[in-house]
Order: C-alpha cells, then sequence, then structure tokens
C-alpha cells in the first residue's frame, strides 16, 4: 500500500510544478505590464506635475547680456548707466569752474589707461595710470571705483578746449575720444540806466559812468573781475575803476571819470582774462558845434535804422565824419 501512495503523491507534485512551469511566462508578463503601466502613470504624473510648475511660475528674467562681448574679453568704455559706447564724445565746460571727464573702463585685467591731450601737429601725456605727467598743477587724475579713470581741471581756461582722449594700452590701442567746449561767461557793458553800449557820445567835463558786468556760465565757475582797458593799454590814472557786488552772482566792475576832457575819447575794453571781451567806444564832444553834430548824427542814424538801408548808415557817417574834420 506505500508504493501506491508515494507513487500518486509524486504524480501531485510533478503536476504542480509542470503547472507552475506552465503559467511562469503568463504570470511573468503580466508582472511586466503592470510595472509598465506603472512606469507609464508614474512618467504622466511627473510629466503633468511638470506643467502645473511651469504654468504656477513666473517668467524667467534672463539678465541682459552684451553680445558682442560674450566671447571679447578685452576693455571697452562703458557710460554711467554700464551701457558700452563706441565713437567720439562732445562735453561743454564752463569758463573758471572745476571740470571733470570720465573715462569708465571695464574688463580692463591689468591693463594701464593714460590720458592725452591731441592736436593737429602734437600729443601730450597728461596723465598714467594714477600718475600725472604733466607740469600744469591744474590737472589730476583720481579712480572713482568701480572703473571710473576720471580726469580733473580745476580753474577751466579758454586754452583748455579741443580733443582729449582717454587710452587703454591694448594692442591695438582702445580710445575714448572727447571734444572739449568751452563756454565763456556773458560780459556786457552797460549805462547807468542799464542799457548796453556800443557807442556813447559825452560834452566836455561831463562825468563817464559805466559798468562791466559778468555772468558766469555756471554758478560754481570761479571768474575773476573784469579788467578795463583803453585802446588796448592800461587806464590813465584818472580813470577810477572799483568793483561792486552784483546780483545773481554778477561780477561787476565800473569805470568813472568825474570831468572828461576830449583826450578820453576812444575804445574802452571790459576782459575777463583773456576769455571774453566786450568793448564801447566813447566820444567825447568839444562845444556846441560838436553837441549839434552829434545831434545830426543820432537823428541820422535813427532814421537809417528804421529804414533799414545800408547805403543811409553809410551816407550818415561820412555826414558826421566830414563835419568833425572840418571842425
Amino acid at each position: 500500500m506505500t508504493g501506491p501512495v508515494w507513487g500518486s503523491r509524486f504524480c501531485l507534485v510533478l503536476a504542480a510544478i509542470t503547472i507552475v512551469i506552465a503559467n511562469y511566462p503568463r504570470h511573468r508578463n503580466r508582472h511586466l505590464h503592470e510595472q509598465l503601466v506603472n512606469s507609464h502613470k508614474v512618467t504622466r504624473n511627473i510629466t503633468q506635475l511638470q506643467e502645473e510648475i511651469t504654468i504656477n511660475l513666473p517668467p524667467l528674467r534672463i539678465p541682459h547680456l552684451r553680445h558682442h562681448r560674450v566671447t571679447d574679453w578685452d576693455p571697452y568704455f562703458e557710460n554711467a548707466n554700464g551701457q558700452g559706447i563706441n565713437g567720439s564724445q562732445n562735453v561743454a565746460l564752463h569758463l573758471g569752474a572745476t571740470a571733470y571727464l570720465d573715462c569708465r573702463v571695464a574688463m580692463l585685467s591689468g591693463k594701464k589707461v593714460m590720458w592725452l591731450r591731441q592736436n593737429t601737429d602734437w600729443a601730450s601725456l597728461l596723465t598714467l595710470g594714477n600718475t600725472t605727467h604733466i607740469s600744469d598743477s591744474r590737472y589730476s587724475v583720481s579712480f572713482q571705483y568701480p572703473n571710473n579713470w576720471r580726469l580733473a581741471i580745476s580753474g577751466v581756461r579758454r586754452e583748455d578746449h579741443g580733443v582729449y582722449v582717454c587710452q587703454v594700452n591694448t594692442h591695438p590701442p582702445r580710445m575714448l575720444v572727447m571734444n572739449v567746449t568751452i563756454l565763456a561767461p556773458d560780459i556786457r557793458i552797460i549805462d547807468e540806466a542799464k542799457h548796453e553800449l556800443r557807442d556813447r557820445y559825452y560834452k566836455t567835463g561831463s562825468g563817464i559812468e559805466l559798468a562791466c558786468v559778468v555772468r558766469p556760465s555756471c554758478p560754481d565757475s570761479r571768474v575773476p573781475y573784469p579788467v578795463w582797458r583803453k585802446n588796448s593799454e592800461m587806464l590813465p590814472d584818472h580813470v577810477n575803476v572799483y568793483h561792486i557786488n552784483g546780483s545773481n552772482e554778477d561780477l561787476v566792475t565800473r569805470l568813472y571819470i568825474e570831468r572828461a576832457k576830449k583826450t578820453d575819447s576812444g575804445e574802452y575794453t571790459c576782459s575777463v582774462s583773456q576769455f571774453s571781451t566786450t568793448a564801447v567806444h566813447i566820444h567825447v564832444l568839444n562845444g556846441e558845434k560838436q553837441a549839434a553834430v552829434h545831434d545830426q548824427w543820432n537823428a541820422a542814424r535813427i532814421n537809417c535804422y528804421a529804414a533799414f538801408t545800408e547805403l543811409c548808415v553809410f551816407a550818415s557817417l561820412f555826414f558826421y565824419t566830414w563835419q568833425n574834420y572840418s571842425l
């Protein structure tokens, strides 16, 4: 009995193994299918999550890049806003003030910055790095963080106009050219009624009082007091000059002659150093006949101005000259 029982159990075990082996590929395929389905669900969930994040996030802001400098690491010039600049610059300086010329150099990388002044026939070195190479103490250079090599000119003069170059010693040199012009102060000669003068007539023995008014081109300009001259020479001793305080930061220098003589006639100029000059022609007339000629001349001039005819002006000038010569 033992033999048949053992045989039946063996057959059952063998049948079970056969069934398992037969179903293994299908079970394995089902398991792989479930894995693929779950992987697809995960991928789809990740994709959906990315889309939601993309929708909810603000737009990406890419910083502005200087496209022409992405691969070029040489020094270049820029303005106060960090924008690259090329070509020459036009700069106006106020006469008598302290002026500043800015040279901002990015990507300097150990190169040297120098300031030059150029003319058609010559070029002079003003500064190299932080060192000044000109004997004129009005010029100086200072470094303004982060990249500004600033040239300062104190007490700007008329002759300071011209071409200034900020140069970097690359190969070839990089240059920023500045065309500098000078803004001179306004200068006028006025009478007691504050009328601007070009010609003025006086009788002998009368008093002459004129004022030279100088208004700087900017409030911080240090303009010297104007100087009076007669016929490009120093004034005679009997001519008095004194300074007074004007309004609106004006500089006022008055000229006074107590008793005018015929020899006081001439061209009187008022100048601010060599910067600005204006002139008035003073005519001192002798006696009643000259006064009559003066009145006739003024009448003729007024009529000519009303008629706007150059011929009339020349005729009246000839009449005045002939009458004055015959005296």
